[in-house]
């Protein structure tokens, strides 16, 4: 399994918010630190703002910064507000009607790993990825 662009560019705008936690930051500066494609940024950052992962404000001090505790934001949480749910019911080869009474042919063997990956998704915060030691972001 691997995050989307927009999956990943969201995490790395968190979690550069986390770990500078005390001010705000405008986009131009979330889009030199982290080296993001500015338009996409913004769509990125309003998103965000708007399922409020994020709060902005204007003004001379004005920027974005988390609108709630890193703690209490959830990869899953992450994947919702970007529109990209987990999706618990589909199937991993892709078969629109997959399910125990009609199964694929990796339904059974999918099963296991499809709840690891939920259950991980759903207790992942974004301050534990930040106290990762080997966190890239």
């Amino acid at each position: 399994m691997h995050f989307s662009k927009t999956t990943e560019y969201a995490i790395r705008v968190l979690s550069y918010l986390h770990r500078f936690d005390e001010t705000s930051h405008s986009v131009n500066v979330l889009h030199r630190e982290l080296h993001l494609p500015y338009k996409y940024l913004t769509h990125l950052v309003t998103r965000l703002v708007k399922e409020g992962l994020i709060s902005a404000s204007r003004g001379r001090d004005g920027g974005v910064r988390l609108a709630k505790s890193a703690d209490d934001i959830r990869l899953c949480d992450i994947l919702e507000a970007i529109g990209e749910p987990l999706d618990s019911n589909r199937c991993i080869l892709g078969f629109d009607a997959c399910d125990a009474s009609n199964p694929c042919a990796l339904h059974g063997q999918w099963s296991k790993p499809k709840e690891l990956i939920e259950t991980m998704l759903s207790s992942t915060t974004l301050a534990s990825l930040s106290k990762e030691k080997s966190t890239k972001f």
